[in-house]
């Protein structure tokens, strides 16, 4: 009965562990020759969902938060276009926004794929010492005389299966004078996000340090 109740207990804890976990790690990333003016101003666009305005408006306002942090001056298209004008606007339109606003770069964050996997995690066998009595120390027969007082049992752990679902996210940046070659380009993957929230503050920390990393940046 005791181990039964203590599978119960590790199973759960296992399981628990598994759903609130989530992370971000950066799979690849390229930077070209970058413009010295290209961080001046820049325009944040998130095409990852054409009916989640939320997710759009959290995406590019992490973005905007971790580029002005470190020195760039940077804008949600969410905020300036609203969150359908992409919809509607031609690109002959969208690229006239750019050049009037005055702004030196565009960063796109588009989602590439969704991949769902699964893995299995095999049984495990614990082997713990019980405490049966009052432990009693003896300077001269300590190792031996404490013997008397301690069981061993063991707790099994069943393999289980789990899945996981991941969402691999691209961040293209390009020179507002140049709209056909990117100068930087990053790819994430971020495992089970607990809401959009989170997942977008991670993805913008990782991009960002990358940024830095790659002199695009202040540190």
């Amino acid at each position: 009965m005791k181990n039964k109740i203590f599978t119960s207990i590790a199973v759960l804890l296992s399981a628990m562990l598994l759903a609130s976990c989530s992370s971000t790690r950066l799979i690849s990333s390229w930077a070209g020759t970058v413009p010295s003016n290209t961080m001046d101003k820049v325009l944040v666009f998130s095409l990852l969902s054409k009916s989640d305005n939320k997710l759009q408006d959290n995406f590019e306002d992490a973005i905007v938060a971790n580029l002005n942090a470190h020195g760039a001056k940077s804008f949600s298209a969410f905020d300036i276009f609203g969150p359908d004008a992409l919809k509607k606007q031609q690109k002959e339109d969208i690229a006239k926004a750019i050049r009037d606003g005055g702004y030196t770069g565009v960063l796109l964050i588009t989602l590439l794929d969704k991949e769902q996997n699964e893995e299995y995690t095999p049984p495990t066998t614990t082997t713990y010492a019980v405490p049966t009595g009052p432990v009693f120390y003896d300077p001269w027969f300590h190792p031996y005389f404490t013997c008397y007082n301690y069981y061993f049992d063991q707790v099994t752990t069943p393999g289980y299966w789990t899945e996981t679902t991941s969402y691999i996210l691209e961040a293209r940046l390009y020179n507002a004078q140049d709209e056909n070659d990117a100068i930087y380009v990053a790819k994430t993957s971020t495992t089970d996000p607990s809401d959009a929230q989170t997942m977008s503050s991670e993805f913008a920390k990782t991009i960002v340090t990358d940024m830095m990393d790659k002199g695009l940046l202040k540190k």
